[in-house]
């Protein structure tokens, strides 16, 4: 389950805060105030748009459109996808914090898991901790790499 909030800041009214719930990622986004349910919001064809519930702004839409795609679950699995086409079939997310990677059939798992550690760090945003789970389908074995966060030093 991931979850984020968004605050739509309204110019003379009172801003509201939104929190944005997905089961899965192949799921649409429930959009809450409070404890209720406004509706469902999803991108269609390249637009964010509601697509049940009570009346929500369009900017207010478009706002949570733009911090969801901001979200670095949303553009990761792509870029790992991207980074290591031999090796990697697809990527799953599990949540805010952890992904499962599914490798290439014949894909080596110890030549990927020297590169993709090494990488990862480079790929991923610095400062949050993440947990990758690889599966290969040679052996029906997995493997974690876990990217610690990393802290920028000023001398």
């Amino acid at each position: 389950m991931i979850e984020i909030t968004y605050l739509f800041e309204q110019e003379y009214l009172e801003d509201v805060s939104y929190r944005l719930m997905r089961a899965s990622t192949d799921d649409p986004w429930l959009v809450l105030s409070g404890c209720k349910v406004l509706g469902i919001i999803a991108e269609v064809e390249g637009t964010w748009s509601q697509l049940v519930g009570e009346d929500i702004p369009p900017e207010a839409i478009e706002g949570m459109g733009n911090l969801i795609n901001k979200q670095q679950f949303s553009w990761l699995p792509n870029l790992i996808k991207k980074q290591w086409p031999k090796y990697v079939l697809d990527v799953v997310v599990e949540s805010e914090d952890s992904y499962q990677i599914i490798c290439q059939k014949e894909a080596c798992p110890k030549r990927f898991l020297q590169r993709f550690t090494l990488g990862i760090h480079a790929l991923a945003q610095r400062e949050s901790s993440l947990v990758f789970k690889v599966r290969c389908f040679p052996t029906s074995g997995c493997y974690e790499v876990v990217k610690a966060p990393t802290i920028d030093r000023c001398v």
